[in-house]
C-alpha cells in the first residue's frame, strides 16, 4: 500500500501522478486519516467512473475498513446519501437558477472593483489574505442575495478555517456551516425580494418541494466547496501567469471566452479528488479488482494532466482545444457551481489584471506553501506585487 499524500504531493503532485498512470493507473493508497482506498489515476479510467452508476457516493454501500471521508451530519448529507435522480432533480434546480443569472455577471464586475479598490495605494501584499480570500464571500452574497449578517458569517468562517494559521480544518467546522446554512433558509423564507436565494427556499419548501434539510445539503456544497474551490484557483492563476506573462497576455486578448478559464482548472485542478466512491458490487477499473463495498478515490488532477488524453499537459496552454477536463467533475455529479465558476473566474482575472497588468509573484513557485485537504489544493500564502504600467 502507498502513502503519497505529504506536503511535496500538495506542492507538486505532478511526477508521483504520472508514476502511478505508468505504473497501471489503480493503487491501493493510505490516506492521510490511515484507512486505505482505490486511486484511480488514468483519464478514461477517472471519466468512466464519474459516470459510473456502480460506483455510489451514497455512504451505506460503503463496508470494511476502507476510507469514508468524513460523515456530514444531517441536513447537509444529501450528497452522501442521495441515489443519482434524487440528487439530479435538486442539482438542475440550481444550475437552472444559475443560468437565470447571467446578467449577474456585470453586477460582479463593480463588487470586485469596489474590493481591488481597497488596495490602491498598496504595492506588496499576500495576495491570498487581501484578495482570493475575502472575494468569494463578496461574490456568493451577491449572487444568492444574502443579507449582511450571513455574508460576514461566511467570511468569518473562511478567516477561521483557510487562512494559513487557521487550527480547525473545513471539516471540523460542520457545526459553524450549518448554523450560516440554517440562517440563510430563514432569510430566504422572509425575503421577498426575487433574490436566487428567495427563488431556490420558495421553490424548494414553499411550493411543497424538498424539505429544508435537502436544499441546506444542497446549499452546503454551493456555498462551501466553491468558496475553496474559487479562492485556490484564483490564487493559482496568479502564481502561473507570473511566470507565464505571454499566456496572460494571451488570455486578456478575448477575456470572454471560456477557454483561457478551462484550461487554468484543468492545469491547477485544486480539486485533486472527487468525493469518495463505494462499489455498488464487484467490478473491474483498469485491470484490477474492486470489491463491492470498498472505496474508490477518482483523481480529476492525474486524469487533467495524463499524457494519454492531453497533449502536454504539463504545459499551460490557454488557447488549448478541445479540452474535455474533468476539473468540476463530469455528469450527474459535477460540481453543482460549475455554471458560475467559469464566468466568475473570467469576471474576476480581468478585472485584477485590468487594474494590476504587471501583477506578479515576488516568490519562487519552489517556495510558496501549499494548503492541501487531501482532496483540495491551493496556494496558502501568496506575496506579491501590483504594478499599475
Amino acid at each position: 500500500m502507498l502513502s503519497i499524500f505529504d506536503e511535496e504531493f500538495a506542492r507538486e503532485p505532478w511526477p508521483m501522478l504520472r508514476s502511478l498512470r505508468d505504473g497501471g493507473g489503480v493503487h491501493r493508497v493510505a490516506t492521510p486519516d490511515g484507512p486505505p482506498a482505490w486511486l484511480v489515476t488514468r483519464y478514461a479510467d477517472v471519466r468512466d467512473g464519474l459516470l459510473d452508476d456502480r460506483l455510489s457516493t451514497n455512504m451505506r454501500y460503503s463496508r470494511g475498513g476502507d476510507y469514508r471521508g468524513f460523515a456530514v451530519p444531517p441536513p447537509l448529507d444529501v450528497f452522501q446519501r442521495s441515489e443519482p435522480e434524487e440528487w439530479g432533480r435538486l442539482r438542475s434546480r440550481v444550475v437552472g437558477e444559475l443560468r437565470l443569472s447571467g446578467e449577474w455577471t456585470e453586477r460582479a464586475a463593480l463588487l470586485v472593483g469596489k474590493t481591488l479598490a481597497e488596495l490602491d495605494g498598496v504595492h506588496e501584499f499576500d495576495f491570498v489574505e487581501r484578495v482570493a480570500l475575502p472575494l468569494p464571500a463578496v461574490i456568493v452574497a451577491e449572487l444568492l442575495g444574502l443579507p449582511d449578517a450571513e455574508r460576514d458569517a461566511l467570511a468569518a468562517w473562511a478567516n477561521a478555517t483557510l487562512r494559513p494559521d487557521s487550527v480547525p480544518r473545513a471539516r471540523d467546522t460542520l457545526a459553524t456551516m450549518q448554523q450560516i446554512i440554517t440562517a440563510v433558509i430563514a432569510q430566504g423564507l422572509r425575503d421577498g425580494e426575487d433574490t436566487m436565494l428567495g427563488r431556490l427556499v420558495r421553490a424548494e419548501i414553499g411550493s411543497g418541494g424538498a424539505d429544508s434539510g435537502d436544499l441546506a445539503g444542497l446549499l452546503f456544497y454551493l456555498l462551501f466547496v466553491f468558496y475553496e474551490v474559487l479562492m485556490d484557483v484564483l490564487a493559482g492563476a496568479v502564481l502561473v501567469f507570473s511566470g507565464r506573462p505571454e499566456q496572460l497576455a494571451e488570455m486578456m486578448s478575448a477575456p470572454e471566452r471560456p477557454g483561457p478559464v478551462d484550461e487554468l482548472l484543468r492545469f491547477l485542478s485544486p480539486q485533486v479528488l472527487a468525493g469518495p466512491r463505494f462499489a455498488v458490487t464487484d467490478l473491474e477499473i483498469g485491470g484490477q479488482l474492486i470489491e463491492a463495498g470498498q472505496t474508490v478515490l477518482l483523481c480529476l488532477a492525474s486524469a487533467n494532466h495524463d499524457h494519454e488524453r492531453f497533449a502536454d499537459p504539463a504545459e499551460l496552454d490557454v488557447w488549448r482545444g478541445p479540452n474535455p477536463h474533468v476539473a468540476l467533475g463530469h455528469g450527474a455529479h459535477a460540481c453543482v457551481g460549475a455554471g458560475l465558476l467559469r464566468p466568475v473566474l473570467a469576471s474576476v482575472l480581468t478585472q485584477i489584471y485590468t487594474r494590476w497588468p504587471k501583477l506578479h509573484a515576488t516568490i519562487d513557485d519552489r517556495d510558496v506553501p501549499w494548503r492541501s485537504g487531501f482532496r483540495h489544493r491551493g496556494p496558502l500564502t501568496l506575496p506579491v506585487r501590483a504594478e499599475v504600467s
